[in-house]
């Protein structure tokens, strides 16, 4: 089954949506981000999306305009829109259960005290009981000498060998506590879950997901980019600027923002995937119409161990009052944020699916000023489309 994407695109323009843009407006003159693209996709209009861009996808070391077509390091909505939706799939073909054990299709994975009641749910909502976070960039940097610290020589590394050794590093990860026990977000247990699918379907994670996911969902323009991938096979400059990282050569654009996922090659289950707004929209414009009804509402559940977890199998939720969807979003909302200022949120009960990108960290991750934004964003644009 496919989804063709020939989706139009409408102008968020300031006569309509007069509150949104006064919102954009200030950001940008603000420093809040360099720039953004902001749109969103109403199940009353099936086949239109309405965008707008602001600001810049690069200040330094020269100045390039946002468009409405940049394409951004997605960073973390890749748990989302790749992984935890390739998962879907899987289920949905009987390949696999939310309760398989994660040492039933894992090869080599140590099966010993808390590792072997660990289920591909817990993975998904991040109740595995792993750590947030490891730099295992550092260890591969070491591990690989000289030629994967420098950029001029990434090629000296093949990306297999990379993905090989970032496997023996997670697989090293002992759980902190049971699974089910404690809910915390955890790119470790992405890492891991993407491994996994690779061994279900027999393929590198990157084509696993274009096969999978971004092909039959009609996501034309989104993809992962190796580190060792030709420059000539895109246009880098069209992608959103992010960090200036001395230590990967300056500026980067046109190669994936997070250090581990860098390091792995390129690709992995908790980052990597690129995409524009008219991607991000269409996902989740044909999501309910890939993913059976049965497997979509057991997606989209709050998990119940732990009590209070926030967490569905893949998706975040909004929680308390100060939730980067805002006020309005209703019961049954899902979405994700990404680090590098990207988000969007699903509000099924109101059809709306609403999605912001920007370059927050370009140049420097210091700025988090975005955490204001989101909000105040959601909110604006549902007052205006409340006043249409």
């Amino acid at each position: 089954m496919l989804a063709g994407s020939g989706l139009l695109l409408k102008e968020l323009d300031a006569a309509r949506f007069p509150k949104t843009q006064a919102v954009i407006r200030d950001a940008i003159r603000d420093g809040v981000t360099p720039g953004l693209v902001a749109g969103f996709w109403d199940a009353r209009i099936p086949d239109e999306i309405t965008v707008t861009a602001a600001g810049s996808r690069r200040k330094v070391p020269s100045e390039q305009p946002m468009e409405a077509g940049t394409v951004f390091d997605l960073a973390s909505l890749t748990k989302i829109m790749a992984t935890s939706t390739l998962a879907a799939v899987l289920v949905d073909r009987g390949w696999i259960r939310w309760d398989t054990r994660l040492s039933a299709i894992l090869p080599g994975y140590p099966v010993r005290g808390l590792r072997s009641e660990i289920e591909l749910r817990h993975l998904l909502s991040h109740t595995a009981g792993f750590i947030a976070w490891r730099p295992f960039w550092e260890e591969l940097r070491a591990r690989f000498g000289d030629a994967a610290r420098a950029p001029t020589r990434l090629h000296e590394v093949p990306v297999a060998d990379r993905q090989r050794a970032m496997r023996e590093l997670v697989f090293s990860v002992e759980p902190e506590v049971a699974p089910g026990t404690r809910c915390l977000y955890s790119d470790v247990s992405f890492l891991l879950l993407g491994h996994a699918l690779e061994e279900v379907t027999r393929m590198p994670l990157d084509r696993a997901v274009a096969e999978f996911v971004l092909k039959p969902f009609g996501m034309d323009g989104a993809f992962y980019r190796r580190v060792n991938a030709d420059p000539s096979s895109g246009r880098l400059d069209a992608v959103a600027a992010t960090e200036d990282c001395p230590w990967r050569g300056g500026v980067i654009q046109g190669q994936v923002h997070d250090d581990n996922t860098w390091a792995m090659g390129g690709y992995a289950g908790h980052a990597g995937l690129f995409g524009s707004i008219r991607d991000v929209l269409q996902f989740a414009r044909v999501l309910p119409r890939m993913i059976s009804p049965r497997t979509l509402r057991e997606a989209w559940t709050r998990v119940d161990r732990p009590p209070g977890c926030p967490r569905t199998l893949g998706w975040d939720t909004p929680s308390g009052p100060d939730s980067s969807a805002g006020r309005y979003f209703g019961p049954g909302t899902v979405g994700h944020l990404g680090f590098t200022g990207t988000s969007l949120w699903l509000d099924p009960s109101a059809g709306l699916a609403v999605g912001l990108l920007t370059n927050r960290v370009h140049p420097s991750r210091e700025n988090i000023a975005i955490r204001q934004l989101r909000p105040r964003l959601h909110d604006a644009l549902r007052e205006d489309l409340a006043s249409i």
